[in-house]
Parts: C-alpha cells; structure tokens; sequence
C-alpha cells in the first residue's frame, strides 16, 4: 500500500475499527474528508461492528489534540522504510454488488435479470443446434465468422421490424409447434400426423418448411428474393440458416465481397421478410385453408404487397424523427430502396417522408 499521510490516516481509522470492541460504542475522528468519505463507503469493517458507529470531522491543524497526535503518526507512518501489509479483505457476507436505483437504467435492469436468469438455465439443445448452424451457414457461405452472442444482438438491429424479430427469436429457438415437436411421447396417434407435411410426405420442421418443401410459394419467394436481390447489384446466393437467420450480423461482407450498409441492409430485409411470408403462407394453407394451396400470381402478389408493406413501415419511421436522427435515416431508406423502386429517377426529392408520394418495388421475377 502506497505510503501517504491520507493512506495513514485511513489506515488508523481502519485499524481502530479492527482491534476495538465490536459490542463497545466507537466515535472517529477526523480532518480528512477522504478518509470519512472511504470509510462510510467502502470499509466493510465499519459495517461489521454491531455496536454504534459514528464519524466526527475537525478542523486540521487547528490545536486539537487528538487531531495533532493523529497526524505526527500518519508522518511517521509515512516515513517508515519498510511498507506495512494491511488486510483490506472483504468478508464475503459483506461484500455489497448491485447498483445505485437513482443509476439504473429499465435496460440496465433488464440485463441484470436475464444475466442472473441465464445462469440458472442450461441452452436447449434445440437452440445450441439452430445457433451452431447459423454461425456454420455464415461461414461457409459468406466467409463470415461470429460469435453466438453477435447472432443474438443482432436481432435487436433497427433493420430488424417487431414482427420479425419475434419469428426470428422463435426459429433461433426452433420453438414453433411443427415437424418433431409433434412426436413427443405424450402426443395421441392423430396429433402424430401433424408431424408429416400432406404435399411432400416429410417430417414438417422449419428446415423443411423453408428450404425442401415443394408446396406452391416457397421456391415462387425464394425466386422473387434472388430477382430483386441481383436487379440491385447483389451478387447470387441461395437461402440458408446463416443468408437469413445471420442476414443481420453479415458485417460488409455481402457475396464474398465488401458492401455498404445500405446493401447488408437491403439483403437482411429482402432475405428475413421473404423467409417470414414462406412461415405465414405454409400456416395459412395449412389450418386456414385446409390444406388448398396457392397459386403462383397469388404468392407474386403477396411477396410484393409484403416488401411493399415494409417499404412504408420504413418511410413512416423516417418520416416522425426529427433533427439528425430524421435525416441519417431517410438518407438510409433511401439508400436501402432506391435500387428496388419502380421509377425511381422520376420520384421527388422527398418521396421518403412525403406521404402523398405512392412509392412502390419493381415488378417481376417469380
């Protein structure tokens, strides 16, 4: 412990703490307020007396004599040759953790508790597969290496809208009632047969739901996707785990290549929005319609209606900030969109926050 008159004086405080009766009343002492200060605050050694503990400050060099004696022993103290060894440890039942409530912050607290929550939590397995899949996809696709963590904090991206988000937590956790999820021990024989997908005679999970089913609508979408993609200087990918659930967390590298925000934007839109409308298209032929499946111009229509609709999510949000905030990101939609939009040339220099300006994407593929 470095050796100052204000370490002494600590010291002294401490020490007097240590060796004096727990059970007996103590008063301190002193001119030093730093000292005060540390001992209210930090020294456990104070907290663990039971007997009443006060603290008195005094003018320094002022002829008090308790005061004047303190202060030749701290000099003394300082001057000695050989430093002293001082036990500052913290008893484990006082040790105080937490945070001040007038400095916690809702996203504080939030952190707090899914922290503590976590450890108590051993991952799904079903989740720990998804993730690991994901991570394998991004790497083999895209060159693009992440930690699980970067995976999950990417779904907070503004990019990112609610209802995404929300399909892509529970795809992550593999936690929709599809494929597998029906064959539990527990299931009757007539909900087994949900198990199996009626087109294609396969187990019915979000893989195959995605990636192999040849139901009318998911390879219509994954077309459209690939035609937009490329009309606007994207270079061709298939959809996997990582293109779509790691759209978000593609860093700039897009096709192997370094792009700009605006085109890892684009990509995760165009990418996690089609993959969410192949999700509702399979619900809606499924229990709505009876298993009665699409047509291809009614899958067209709703792909388009779909980015559309996003495309509007995206001008309105541009449209209500204010200051910096309002510019950067209409200068975002506009880089975001402008490669997709029919006409774009002939639109206004307003067109993103002007609501009387009907902006729509460019027709075709599928």
């Amino acid at each position: 412990m470095e050796q100052r008159n204000q370490t002494g004086e600590a010291v002294t405080t401490l020490t007097a703490a240590q060796v004096a009766d727990p059970e007996a009343p103590l008063l301190h002492v002193t001119d030093s307020r730093t000292t005060l200060e540390a001992v209210t605050k930090c020294f456990a050694t104070t907290l663990a007396r039971r007997a009443h503990t006060a603290f008195q400050w005094v003018k320094g060099h002022n002829g008090h004599p308790g005061n004047e004696k303190a202060d030749a022993l701290a000099g003394r103290g300082a001057r000695k040759p050989a430093i002293d060894v001082v036990d500052v440890a913290i008893p484990r039942q006082l040790r105080m953790t937490g945070a001040k409530l007038s400095k916690v912050t809702q996203k504080l607290a939030y952190k707090a508790i899914h922290i503590k929550k976590a450890a108590k939590v051993e991952e799904r397995r079903r989740t720990k597969e998804r993730v690991g899949q994901v991570i394998r996809d991004l790497k083999e696709d895209l060159n693009v290496h992440i930690a699980p963590e970067t995976l999950w904090k990417s779904l907070g991206k503004e990019i990112i809208s609610r209802e995404a988000r929300q399909w892509m937590w529970m795809t992550l956790h593999d936690a929709y009632m599809v494929g597998t999820h029906w064959l539990r021990p527990n299931m009757s024989d007539e909900l087994k047969e949900r198990a199996t997908c009626k087109i294609c005679g396969q187990t019915e999970t979000m893989e195959h739901i995605l990636f192999t089913c040849t139901a009318q609508g998911r390879e219509t979408v994954w077309s459209l996707l690939r035609h937009a993609w490329t009309a606007s200087g994207g270079t061709v990918r298939d959809p996997s785990w990582g293109t779509i659930l790691g759209a978000a967390c593609t860093g700039r590298n897009i096709g192997g290549q370094r792009g700009t925000t605006a085109e890892e934007n684009r990509w995760a839109i165009l990418a996690i929005e089609s993959a969410r409308l192949i999700w509702k298209l399979r619900c809606e032929r499924v229990i709505a319609n009876d298993g009665a499946e699409f047509t291809k111009r009614e899958v067209q229509n709703r792909w388009h209606a779909e980015i559309n609709r996003r495309l509007t999510l995206d001008r309105r949000v541009a449209a209500l900030l204010l200051g910096k905030k309002r510019k950067r990101r209409i200068q975002l939609v506009e880089e975001i969109w402008s490669p997709l939009l029919e006409d774009e040339r002939s639109l206004p220099p307003r067109w993103v926050t002007d609501s009387g300006v009907l902006v729509g994407i460019k027709r075709g593929g599928g």
